[in-house]
Order: structure tokens, then C-alpha cells, then sequence
């Protein structure tokens, strides 16, 4: 008998179909991946289960869960009071993003115990016991220090591994994981993944992972849902869905994700592959890649010399900390027309380097020459596009307005009619229609978002933009369509590109050099195809490896 059986769930709001009459079931001791696109019903599904979507979303049907007792009930059917007691005891939930998960102004170790507290009668003595014991056992190191921080002294994957010990502190029975690993670094996520395996096989509880990434499930999940605009398009066994899919979406969607071996080719989109009819039904399209030209290297556009970086002394509990350097002497040049790709864990100084190039930051020592300028002289010609484009765009402004103040800051339009007809410009540059122009950003999917970003950052006319982690928040069919934009825009406008991430085959596919960045140093460069088909230090092949081929 499965641990969850859910039958005919439904999710409306306001006449709109968010999930439509789907059924599947989950058992103890196994994995099962949602995948699918934003908007495709995932997340609607998964907090639907335990009626926490807001009230204005009707749910129906039934999902059936046996509790440790035997006993099974309707979750959407069952008191406020039965359904509290299960939820954080026998149904946890892990969500994507920890950092605003955790509360910032409690301590770790006070929030997994306040956790274990809404459930099991301890004194706070076993509380802590137990909480230290958890993060042993999802390996965080230097567990009572970790107990005493905050969240924002701890690392991305420790904020997760701290979230994973809430989910687990009542031995829940189904663990719910709502894109755990989408933020953080390959070598992170692949960390992250194993001791969910573990905790599976461990505790024989139930997992639901959901994901936007199918090549993420693959070697871990035992069955696999696709959903598809609400609707669950195929299910079937990880073998079934990754060797034998049958529906067309599917097909597609193993297509379109960004490879480093698609490197020089034009990336196939879901409309690439797809055409969708009114019926609800699916036409396959043969996609022939075209090959892209291929710029040459001319002139040394940035030469980054001798870059170092220190913060000074820092404090823990009152002792005085010697500094270690962020960036430790780092030299580069990236050639006009070209990509630089930068890789690397979190920690390794990425972000560091990308903040002070743009002025953000001022390095400790070195030396940073654009054009054969100092950048103190060169102000607007680094310009950057951030990982979440909705964190990074004005929520009060239009996307007309995002892109038209940059121009009329910088004395780049004479006036607000002129700033608008090069705003428009812009739009159908980066590939949207001038509706944009009045569309605010929670009016905009992501991958649109992101085309507005990439927009205001070309407005000031910069000749290196700097990408830090510019797809990582989207989905791998969004991500095909922005790697393609910036391509297309690479060869139109012959911009220069800075390209940070942790997903070695997006890296792979835009960068003609890349740079492996350990602790502040340069750990190995070399060619794109050449660093990643030979590596040759033993951390370089250890991050190849922690991507999903």
C-alpha cells in the first residue's frame, strides 16, 4: 500500500486551472521527481497536499496518507487540528532557497529546536542533544559553532543542511523537497542530493522531489512525474521516463538543456521542437542546430593584473580573527568579442571578483586595465546581470522604465521621448514586443525578466558585461532561450563576456577559455573543451564530476 495516494487533485483560482485532475502515488523507501517548467503546477501540487496554498485557491480531490499509527486519513479532508500535528511530524517540507526559509534573527540551533518542540515533550537539554546529533548526521562541520550562528554566517550548503535537519528532527514519514539544490554549487547540490539518498535509505521515509531539471533526477529518482501546464503529461519509472519517454514534451525537455558538448551550436527551445494545438495535443518538429560563426580573438579588451583582496580582522565570540585573503593574486586577460568563463565553489571569490570589477569592491592590491584605462576612468563600460531578475529589478518600475533610467542617469538620452525610442530599441533587441514597456516585473515570467535585465545592462553601450549565475534561477528550456540571446547578441554587438557560474556545462557551452577559481586562486585555465574533456589538477575533476551528464 503506498504512503501517499493522491487522486484526482485539483488546484483552481479564480476560473484558472493551476493543476488539473492528476493522480499518482508514493512509497515508503522511495524517491519520486516532479519536473516540468515554471508554471507548470509543481509547487501548486506539493503544498496543495497539506492545504497550504492561500485561501483564495480552491483544491479538490483526495490525497490519502498513512500516518506511523496505520491509519489513513484524507489530508484534504481531515481537521486543522489532525492536519497541524502532521505537518512538520510526518510530513516535513525542504524549500529552495534557505536564506529566506530560516528566520535571520534566531540562531540555528533555536530554530531546529523550536521545531522539535512544537512536537516531542524534551527538556532543552535533549533538544540540543538532538539538534547536534542531527547535524552530525547530515555531516555539517564544527556542529556547535553552527549551533550558535545565525544564518547568515553559515554557507548556502550549510543553510540547506540546517533546513534538511529541521525537516528531519520528528522523523517525518514523507519528505517534500521543493527545488533544494537549485541555488547552489554543482559540487554542493551533488552533496546535498547523496544525503537525501541516504536519509531515504536510512530512515525508509518517502521523498518527493520536485525539480526543473530532469538530468537532476536521474540517477536518483526510482519513478518520475512530468507535468505540464497543470496537466501530469507522463509518469512512469526513472528508467521508462530517461530511456523510453513516450510524450513529446518529455522529449523535448530532455532536448533543451544546456550542454558544454552543444558548444558553437544554436541551443533547440521548447517551440523548437513543439508545436502545441488548441486540443491539447502535440506536434514533434525535426530541429536541425545551426552552427554559429565563430568570432576571432583580436585585442585584449580587460587585463586583470596582480588582483588581490583581504577584509580586515574579523571577530568570533570575542576573538580576533586573522584575515585570509578573498582573492589572492590573480591575473587574467579576456580578448575583445571572446567569453571568459569563471567556476568555482561557493566561497572561491567569484562574487568578489565580479564586484570589483565593477567598482562594487576595492581590491586590496593589483591592478585592473580595460581598453589600456585604469578602471577608475572608465566608469559605465563594465555593466552586470544578476542570478534572480526578480530580486534585481525595481518591482514599482515598468521594464520601460528599468531600462530608461540608466540612459537618462548617465546623459545617454536628451530626453524622455528619445530615452523611450531607445528603450524600445532595446525591447526588440533582447527579443521582447514593446508591451514590456508598460509590463511591471511580477507581470513577467522569468526568462522575460531576465531579457529586461540584459537590456538595462546593455543600455549604457558597455564593452564587458559580467553574468554572475545569469540563468541558474531559471528553467533549462528559459535557460536555452537566454544562453541563445546572449550569443546572438555576443556576434551582433561584439560584446565581451564575463561568464560566472557553478554549472559546468552552461560554462562550457558559452565560454571559449575558462578559469577554475579555489580559495582565492587560480587552481587551472585553459580553453572550454580542452579543461573539461582533460583536466589536470584533481579539483578541476572533481567538479566535472559532479555535473549530471
Amino acid at each position: 500500500m503506498p504512503l501517499l495516494s493522491v487522486s484526482n487533485f485539483s488546484a483552481n483560482a479564480q476560473e484558472k486551472k493551476l493543476v488539473n485532475s492528476i493522480s499518482f502515488d508514493v512509497y515508503a523507501g522511495s524517491i519520486t521527481g516532479i519536473v516540468g517548467e515554471s508554471g507548470s503546477g509543481k509547487s501548486v501540487t506539493c503544498m496543495g497536499l497539506t492545504k497550504l496554498l492561500p485561501k483564495n485557491i480552491v483544491i479538490d480531490g483526495q490525497v490519502s496518507f498513512k500516518n506511523s499509527a496505520g491509519n489513513v486519513c484524507n489530508l484534504l479532508r481531515c481537521d486543522v487540528k489532525t492536519l497541524r500535528a502532521l505537518r512538520g511530524q510526518e510530513i516535513s517540507y525542504i524549500f529552495q532557497e534557505p536564506m529566506t526559509a530560516l528566520n535571520p534573527v534566531h540562531t540555528c540551533g533555536y530554530q531546529v529546536e523550536e521545531a522539535i518542540a512544537a512536537h516531542q515533550n524534551l527538556s532543552k537539554k535533549e533538544r540540543k542533544q538532538k539538534v547536534l546529533a542531527l547535524f552530525s548526521e547530515v555531516k555539517l562541520p564544527d556542529v556547535e559553532r553552527i549551533y550558535h550562528s545565525f544564518p547568515h554566517q553559515i554557507s548556502g550548503g550549510q543553510r540547506q543542511r540546517v533546513m534538511i535537519s529541521m525537516a528531519l528532527a520528528n522523523d517525518p514519514r514523507l519528505l517534500i523537497a521543493d527545488e533544494p539544490t537549485t541555488a547552489l554549487d554543482a559540487s554542493v547540490q551533488k552533496s546535498i542530493i547523496d544525503l537525501l539518498v541516504n536519509m531515504v535509505k536510512k530512515r525508509e521515509m518517502a521523498l518527493l522531489f520536485i525539480s526543473h531539471d530532469l538530468n537532476c533526477l536521474k540517477s536518483i529518482a526510482d519513478s518520475i512525474l512530468v507535468m505540464y501546464k497543470g496537466n501530469l503529461v507522463e509518469q512512469g519509472s526513472a528508467d521508462e521516463i530517461f530511456n523510453h519517454p513516450k510524450h513529446p514534451y518529455t522529449k523535448a525537455l530532455m532536448q533543451t538543456r544546456p550542454h558544454y558538448k552543444s558548444a558553437g551550436l544554436v541551443l533547440p527551445t521548447i517551440p523548437d521542437l513543439l508545436t502545441e494545438h488548441s486540443d491539447g495535443t502535440f506536434t514533434e518538429k525535426i530541429f536541425v542546430s545551426e552552427e554559429r560563426k565563430k568570432q576571432t580573438a583580436n585585442d585584449v579588451i580587460l587585463e586583470v593584473k596582480h588582483l588581490g583582496k583581504t577584509y580586515g580582522k574579523s571577530r568570533w565570540l570575542g576573538k580576533s580573527q586573522t584575515p585570509k585573503p578573498v582573492l589572492n593574486g590573480l591575473s587574467f586577460k579576456v580578448t575583445q568579442g571572446q567569453t571568459l568563463g569563471i567556476v568555482g565553489e561557493s566561497g572561491c571569490g567569484k562574487s568578489t571578483l565580479a564586484k570589483i570589477l565593477t567598482g562594487l569592491e576595492n581590491p586590496t592590491q593589483g591592478e585592473i586595465v580595460i581598453h589600456k584605462k585604469n578602471t577608475a576612468s572608465i566608469g559605465r563600460q563594465i555593466q552586470m546581470v544578476f542570478q534572480d531578475p526578480f530580486s534585481s529589478l525595481n518591482p514599482s518600475l515598468t521594464g520601460g522604465e528599468a531600462i530608461s533610467e540608466p540612459l537618462l542617469v548617465h546623459k545617454m538620452a536628451t530626453n524622455l521621448k528619445d530615452a523611450k525610442q531607445k528603450t524600445l530599441e532595446l525591447l526588440n533587441l533582447t527579443g521582447l514586443s514593446e508591451e514590456f514597456y508598460n509590463k511591471y516585473p511580477h507581470q513577467m515570467s522569468g526568462g522575460q525578466r531576465q531579457r529586461v535585465c540584459i537590456a538595462r545592462a546593455l543600455s549604457l553601450e558597455p564593452s564587458l558585461l559580467i553574468l554572475d549565475e545569469s540563468v541558474a534561477a531559471l528553467d533549462v528550456s528559459v535557460q536555452s532561450q537566454i544562453l541563445n540571446l546572449l550569443k546572438d547578441l555576443q556576434l551582433k554587438l561584439g560584446l565581451t563576456y564575463l561568464f560566472i557560474s557553478h554549472d559546468l556545462n552552461s560554462v562550457g557551452y558559452m565560454a571559449d577559455h575558462i578559469i577554475v577559481l579555489k580559495d582565492g586562486n587560480i587552481e587551472e585555465q585553459n580553453n572550454a573543451l580542452s579543461l573539461i574533456s582533460k583536466p589536470q589538477t584533481d579539483y578541476t575533476k572533481f567538479l566535472i564530476n559532479c555535473m549530471y551528464d
